[in-house]
């Protein structure tokens, strides 16, 4: 590791005698991660092939089928449960032995490393995810191979950040990059990948990581291209609005898939506490695998698409094949094999799932429209595919991502502003009756709560605004004249100013940019001497109490995009300033603090 270390400082101390940002260094890093990333998700997907094969193919030729879901008779009721109890078995016993740590997708796991460990993640995430979920998928447990993906990614990004000894933001920075491009890999959706990195694992669409994640992704795509071939996931016909009056129908669909949403949520924790109940009768956790895989596999008896491995069942319903019949049955059990799979402790992805959930909802609510109003609506697939994105969306909470990445998978323009429309609604109608995503959910779950930026509420519940503000500050009364108040700038070490009526209440703020813009009037030029501060009072009410903890204060802040804000207590009355940044270096604190092992 000092080797690379060393390469590092030799290119840090060159790009700075030739006068040169750093940012190639990033950009250069962020391109290795993204091959890492894409390599890893190849392997995957082809041991995910490989274990299909041997598991579903090869010993279908003894009964004269190419494929055991093909089998008729007795021997499709007796042959086909076992496979996926088997590969269950197999991946108890690997989680068992070797891996205790992991256990259903590995997302969760990266955006905890990323919120609480400054990006650093084990290299065994990697290995491990990626043997357990392929044995898992391939043996036809209903996960999907993205969550997998982007752990392997995620942690090959840790790893670059850690060989070359980057700061913490750099490296929480690549392991966005890994992210992205694994996830890109799976789905060919570079924009996608990237934007989902940056919403759901780095929790923020910061403009600093733009540039890396966004090189990342498009090299792991064109790494993935040009092994595995460049294509759209799901191939669809081209659909447009037949009608303005669809506009409606996707609005209903998109409120619709949030509860769809909710359901698989819910539902899907519910299914991982049954299973851990102490009353539950099989206390190993290498045969409650084995019994999840059972459970799928009697399942896929009649309904064979709910086996992981294969999209055949989302291609049907988006060239509208199914019947209503078909597409509600997989609406029902596709959720309940992806719940029972993870839940008894077998591995792989939420996303590949949500998006399988979402087609059959699109599908259902399609097929209904048309028996209703047959003039005026698009086929049903065209509604399987507007599902997709909004059901995702509402699983995830990440509109943006979702959008993209169906309308990359699906390379369908005429689609983009209903997905639009319903990851809107969708999105709106989760947050509302959801308290996060189904990644954030599982860390609430472990005592782990994040806010939607990444950050540990309890440790800002612990710290308390009093502990963090500035009590010393410069104010201002309402009567203050505003050429006084522009001497009083070059004292000051803020950009806002509080202003205060004359029984030291707050009466608002007033900021550098409402100066400025007052003093783009050339009246007001004109009248300087004569106006008081209460002429261009800002009269807002953003302030917080002094009692009150970070994660609300916070949240305000960064809700309304200030960098600080009025302090208050007893009444109203002024007591200080909280700034942002003095707020990020408690929190921060606090948070190593915590990690720190006592003696």
């Amino acid at each position: 590791m000092d080797f690379f270390y060393k390469v590092k400082e030799k290119l840090l101390e060159w790009f700075s005698k030739s006068e040169i940002s750093q940012e190639p260094l990033h950009l250069l890093l962020a391109v290795v991660t993204g091959i890492f990333a894409a390599f890893g998700a190849i392997v995957f997907y082809k041991m995910i092939v490989v274990v299909e094969e041997l598991l579903f193919h090869a010993p279908a030729g003894l009964f004269g089928v190419s494929n055991l879901v093909d089998l008729g008779g007795w021997q499709r009721y007796l042959i086909i449960p076992l496979v996926p109890a088997l590969g269950g078995l197999v991946v108890g016993w690997i989680t068992i032995k070797l891996a205790a740590d992991v256990r259903g997708e590995g997302v969760p796991m990266v955006i905890d490393g990323v919120a609480k460990k400054g990006g650093i993640l084990s290299p065994f995430v990697g290995i491990k995810q990626l043997i357990t979920s392929a044995i898992s998928i391939g043996s036809g447990g209903a996960g999907g191979r993205e969550g997998p993906s982007i752990a392997i990614g995620g942690t090959a990004g840790s790893i670059v950040g850690q060989v070359f000894r980057l700061n913490e933001e750099q490296t929480k920075s690549l392991v966005g990059c890994g992210a992205a491009a694994g996830l890109a890999a799976v789905f060919n959706a570079p924009i996608g990948g990237a934007l989902f990195a940056m919403e759901v694992v780095l929790g923020s669409l910061n403009m600093q990581s733009f540039s890396p994640i966004i090189i990342s992704s498009v090299f792991g795509t064109f790494l993935t291209r040009s092994i595995l071939g460049n294509k759209p996931i799901f191939v669809i016909p081209t659909f447009s609005l037949k009608s303005a009056w669809e506009l409606l129908f996707y609005v209903i669909l998109g409120i619709a898939a949030g509860f769809v949403g909710i359901f698989f949520v819910k539902l899907f924790y519910a299914t991982e506490e049954f299973f851990d109940h102490e009353k539950f009768p099989i206390k190993s956790h290498v045969w409650k695998p084995a019994l999840g895989g059972l459970i799928v596999g009697i399942i896929g008896i009649y309904l064979p698409g709910v086996f992981g491995y294969t999209y055949q069942a989302v291609s049907q319903s988006l060239y509208s094949r199914d019947s209503l019949l078909i597409l509600a049955a997989l609406l029902l059990f596709k959720p309940i094999a992806t719940s029972v799979t993870l839940g008894s402790g077998g591995a792989g992805g939420t996303l590949a799932p949500s998006l399988f959930i979402g087609a059959m909802a699109g599908g259902v609510f399609g097929s209904v429209i048309n028996f209703i109003a047959p003039h005026i609506a698009a086929p049903p697939g065209a509604y399987a595919l507007i599902g997709m994105a909004a059901v995702t969306s509402a699983v995830v909470q990440a509109p943006l991502a979702s959008a993209i990445l169906v309308f990359e998978m699906t390379d369908n323009y005429q689609a983009i502003l209903p997905i639009l429309i319903a990851v809107v609604m969708a999105t709106y109608v989760s947050r509302k009756y959801m308290a996060g995503s189904i990644y954030t959910v599982r860390l609430k779950l472990r005592g782990e709560v994040l806010d939607v930026y990444g950050r540990d509420v309890n440790i800002l519940r612990s710290i308390h605004v009093q502990e963090v503000m500035k009590p010393q500050l410069i104010a201002a009364s309402e009567s203050t004249r505003l050429s006084d108040l522009i001497d009083m700038i070059p004292e000051s070490n803020t950009t806002v100013f509080p202003v205060i009526k004359h029984d030291g209440t707050l009466s608002g703020t007033i900021s550098y940019g409402d100066i400025r813009q007052a003093l783009t009037d050339d009246a007001v030029k004109e009248l300087l001497s004569i106006l008081v501060v209460k002429d261009i009072l800002n009269p807002t009410k953003l302030s917080v109490q002094d009692d009150q903890d970070l994660s609300s204060a916070m949240k305000l802040m960064l809700d309304a995009g200030v960098p600080s804000v009025p302090v208050v207590r007893d009444g109203n009355q002024l007591a200080g300033m909280l700034y942002l940044n003095d707020a990020t270096q408690a929190y921060e604190k606090k948070l190593l603090l915590s990690q720190i092992p006592v003696n």
